[in-house]
């Protein structure tokens, strides 16, 4: 039994920003996207990498606001969240780059169970390292922090 898919092209409707939410309803720009279509049924969609990265950013958005609103979550220290995103940040930057840690690594001089640690609690990371990492990834350190 082979697995087989056809492409296609859909529109979606995209708002420009929260705050002109009416004014895109109204003048909404249409963007095409290739789907992945199996058996009748859309399977996958093909969008932008800063597409894929904004939509990547809201879902860790929204696992922070659980967190916060979590009514058995004791305590949450805003910092600690920050850093867990910062974490994950850089994970998602490497391999959006299609890297593994220990290419990285190899790039940076460090072994990969550093870049593991980093990635894992990168609280004990320095500034300058954070840098180096961004460089490497071809980022702003701001995206990464």
């Amino acid at each position: 039994m082979s697995k087989s898919f056809t492409t296609s092209t859909t529109q979606r409707r995209t708002r420009r920003s929260v705050a002109s939410r009416k004014k895109a309803d109204r003048h909404a720009t249409t963007i095409d996207h290739e789907v992945l279509v199996r058996n009748g049924k859309t399977t996958h969609v093909v969008v932008p990498v800063d597409e894929y990265q904004r939509l990547i950013l809201l879902d860790m958005g929204r696992v922070a606001a659980r967190k916060v609103d979590d009514p058995d979550e004791a305590f949450t220290d805003a910092d600690q969240v920050a850093l867990e995103l910062a974490g994950k940040r850089i994970a998602d930057a490497r391999k959006a780059k299609r890297m593994t840690q220990k290419a990285l690594g190899e790039k940076l001089h460090l072994p990969q169970s550093r870049i593991s640690r980093i990635e894992r609690n990168p609280d004990r990371t320095s500034l300058k390292t954070l840098r180096r990492i961004a460089r490497a990834l071809g980022v702003d350190v701001r995206a990464l922090i």
